[in-house]
């Protein structure tokens, strides 16, 4: 059976025995009106938690508000089932789908509002700023004549169902699913991993952050819908600060960054209060002590990142029973494409800076910078400690705009783009300190770097609509092609942060060269290894210039690698290039060893050795 056609069925058929089993019991009796009702606010609680976790989880950004976003939906679809009900005649029922819609709307326009300028904040400063704007969404709607002040409104047609919340409920759970498995969700998962890398990779990190906060406000705005059509009245002081808190509890509990999670999450502290009336003095009391135990033992959450799978259940059983029956599983392997080389010529530069230079404030960090870097060929840029090499590739990657000068790239000027711009233009990187995606596993690590590779729409991805099976079946081959050449094919599954340290620096190179660049940025990537991981490393860079056909520029200071691969050498001092040829005239430039050593010593050959060892 199909592993995608299997998860479906799987899931559609436990969907349905839990609806037709709950429905059967609500009709029956068996479960009266009063815990009906419980179980639709457990309904509504789940699409507030899963949609909060798309920010708070999934971005990794702390938001305060979400309440205020539930808030413009109630109001927004109440009052427009009151009108089209009262002054137009319409069935109720019929107006409900107009009326959610509507708050879901208005409600993912005021996360946009909000979330272009909130969001450019992080941590504690963008929880204060959401806490904010939620409780200016609160005051204003508590103030607004439309919305009846202080007392809300009243009267609702109260049509909301059962089958009406749990179907709307299974529907954003699977939008939820579909946009975490998709290149967009990859995108916004990176962000939270770390949004540096995640812009590298030519991720725009304002834009998905942006596409997040909105979406997830949407959501809350259907959610808030159908609050108003449950409860028949509304009221702006329902929808403070502690509202918002208590989704967010509801998100920590489940797990950020997990769906399964916070389902559980929300049905649990749903029905727990309920479950601990009988206890009616200390209800509170038990409540929190529960809470505060949970977090003790337990500070991930329920479910950490991790999600239930029932397809996993499915293949684990199948398994144990192909053990016991020793039947043979078939082989799937697939046929891998092979990876596309590029032909940028000889003649003119693939990289170019002129008069490159950057001050900060009274400092001057570079200046007069001019690199040349030809393809397929490997440079090295060395210098002390603070001589400017990282500024050098900062400027080269939109990190930081220089004051000065100009950058080529394959002929035409860069500076002034933004970092996921130039990532897309042809320029990759890796950094001093290693930034991986550590939660996320290594296949998905390189999965990420083929984002601007890939077009497909969020709606595809969400839909699972035929391109989004096309380019993700496309992409699978290419990541695992490019782990099998670097010999990590075994690894694919695990998880970033589970790699020895020399097999993560090798991922993160991997994951540059997945962008498919024409020039390949090193930011000492030898750092912290032993020498056999260094050895390992120089085959490395070989591999990648024979096999990719990439321009290789290298900060290093480990001297033997530097003089073992690169065939020119840049050195900077103070922000300036003070020598450049190949590795034996830099090895006896006198201004090179005065550099690095504090005075001329061109010829002392017991010296010359910790010239080679030091930088």
């Amino acid at each position: 059976m199909n592993r995608k056609f299997k998860s479906y069925a799987l899931n559609l058929s436990a969907v349905l025995l839990i609806f037709l089993t709950l429905y059967t019991l609500i009709q029956s009796g068996a479960i009266n009106k009063y815990y009906a009702g419980i179980l639709i606010m457990i309904g509504i609680n789940v699409i507030m938690t899963v949609s909060l976790n798309l920010t708070t989880g999934f971005l990794g950004e702390l938001a305060l508000g979400h309440a205020g976003f539930m808030s413009v939906g109630a109001f927004t679809a109440g009052i427009i089932t009151k009108q089209l009900s009262t002054s137009l005649g319409w069935d109720p029922l019929a107006c409900l789908p107009v009326s959610l819609l509507a708050g879901g709307i208005l409600a993912a326009a005021m996360g946009f509002l909000i979330g272009v300028p909130a969001l450019r904040l992080k941590g504690d400063y963008l929880a204060i700023i959401t806490l904010g704007f939620g409780e200016i969404i609160r005051v204003i709607l508590q103030n607004m004549q439309v919305t009846g002040g202080a007392a809300g409104i009243s009267r609702v047609p109260r049509v909301n169902t059962f089958p009406l919340t749990y179907f709307i409920m299974i529907a954003v759970i699977i939008v939820m699913f579909t946009l975490g498995r998709s290149r967009h969700g990859r995108a916004i998962l990176s962000i939270r991993e770390n949004a540096v890398a995640a812009e590298s990779t030519g991720i725009s990190v304002t834009r998905y952050k942006i596409f997040a906060f909105t979406f997830a406000a949407f959501f809350a705005g259907i959610a808030g819908g159908l609050y108003a059509h449950q409860i028949g009245r509304v009221s702006a002081a329902t929808f403070d600060f502690n509202k918002s808190i208590e989704y967010l509890v509801m998100v920590v509990l489940g797990g950020m960054g997990s769906i399964t999670g916070s389902i559980i999450a929300a049905a649990v502290l749903t029905l727990l209060p309920e479950l601990l009336r009988g206890f009616a003095d200390y209800r509170m009391f038990l409540y929190s002590i529960l809470l505060i135990l949970m977090m003790l033992f337990r500070p991930k959450g329920l479910m950490g990142t991790a999600e239930f799978s029932l397809t996993l259940v499915w293949d684990a059983a199948a398994g144990f029973l192909r053990r016991t029956l020793r039947i043979r599983p078939r082989d799937h392997t697939p046929m891998l494409p092979d990876v596309p080389r590029y032909d940028v010529g000889e003649e003119a530069p693939v990289l170019e800076t002129g008069r490159l230079g950057i001050r900060f404030g009274g400092l001057q960090a570079a200046e007069n910078v001019n690199l040349q870097l030809y393809d397929n060929e490997i440079v090295g840029l060395i210098g002390p400690n603070g001589a400017g090499k990282t500024t050098v590739f900062n400027m080269l990657t939109g990190v930081y705009l220089p004051t000065e000068g100009d950058i080529r790239l394959m002929g035409r000027s860069i500076v002034g783009k933004k970092t996921y711009e130039i990532g897309a233009d042809g320029i990759a990187r890796t950094f001093q300190n290693i930034r991986l995606f550590k939660s996320m596993t290594v296949l998905e690590n390189i999965k990420v770097a083929f984002h601007t590779r890939m077009h497909y729409s969020a709606a595809s991805g969400i839909f699972r609509l035929p391109r989004y099976a096309r380019e993700e079946a496309g992409i699978d081959l290419r990541a695992r092609e490019l782990l099998r050449v670097f010999n990590m094919e075994e690894s694919a599954d695990i998880r970033a942060d589970g790699l020895p340290y020399g097999q993560q620096r090798k991922l993160e190179i991997c994951r540059a060269l997945a962008t498919n660049p024409k020039v390949l940025l090193l930011d000492e990537p030898a750092a912290g290894m032993n020498p056999i991981e260094t050895r390992e490393l120089m085959e490395t860079i070989g591999l990648i210039r024979d096999r990719f056909s990439v321009a290789v520029l290298l900060i290093e200071h480990d001297m033997k690698l530097v003089m073992g691969i690169c065939e020119r050498i840049y050195v900077l001092n103070y922000g300036r290039v003070i020598a450049t040829g190949t590795p034996a005239e830099i090895r006896d430039n006198p201004e090179v060893v005065r550099a690095y050593l504090g005075h001329s010593n061109t010829g002392a050959k017991a010296e010359e050795g910790e010239t080679h060892g030091n930088a």
